[in-house]
């Protein structure tokens, strides 16, 4: 439990809610389609349901996407948070492209829910709730006053 305790909150909830949504995105149902049976004397005829994961069905690739972003996501944090790599100078700072990678899973998330509207099943939810929960810790992190700086700069312009 210490070990938690040397993270701030943000880190914690964008680390936890990540981690649930990558197991979300596998394994909860994010569509469920059932078709109830009937029963003539005592034989019950038809009755079918079907659970399709974030991963399948109509615009599947997005959610693809958004699960390779996740887990780039997840691992920059991880690298960051537990080992002495430096990682490479951006233009922006590490925590401002851990909001814009956050936010970009839940945008991907949104682009698939417009190829099928309907038929969702629990998962689906739960999967949106993480994601949400996910930007919002992300936000906290690009809140901080410890974020390292931008390392851009404006380009030198000389006579020549």
């Amino acid at each position: 439990m210490k070990a938690l305790n040397q993270f701030s909150r943000s880190e914690q909830i964008t680390g936890v809610a990540g981690i649930l949504l990558l197991i979300g995105m596998f394994a909860f149902p994010w569509y469920h389609i059932g078709v109830a049976g009937f029963t003539v004397e005592g034989h019950t005829y038809g009755g079918a349901s079907y659970n399709g994961n974030a991963l399948s069905g109509p615009g599947s690739f997005f959610s693809i996407v958004g699960l390779i972003v996740l887990i780039a996501l997840l691992g920059e944090l991880v690298i960051s948070r537990f080992t002495t790599v430096e990682l490479p100078k951006l233009p922006i700072s590490w925590r401002a492209a851990e909001l814009y990678g956050a936010i970009a899973v839940l945008a991907l998330l949104v682009i698939k829910i417009l190829f099928h509207i309907g038929n969702f099943g629990w998962g689906f939810y739960a999967n949106i709730v993480l994601a949400i929960v996910m930007v919002y810790g992300a936000t906290g992190l690009a809140r901080t006053q410890s974020a390292q700086p931008a390392h851009a700069t404006a380009p030198q312009h000389g006579n020549y």
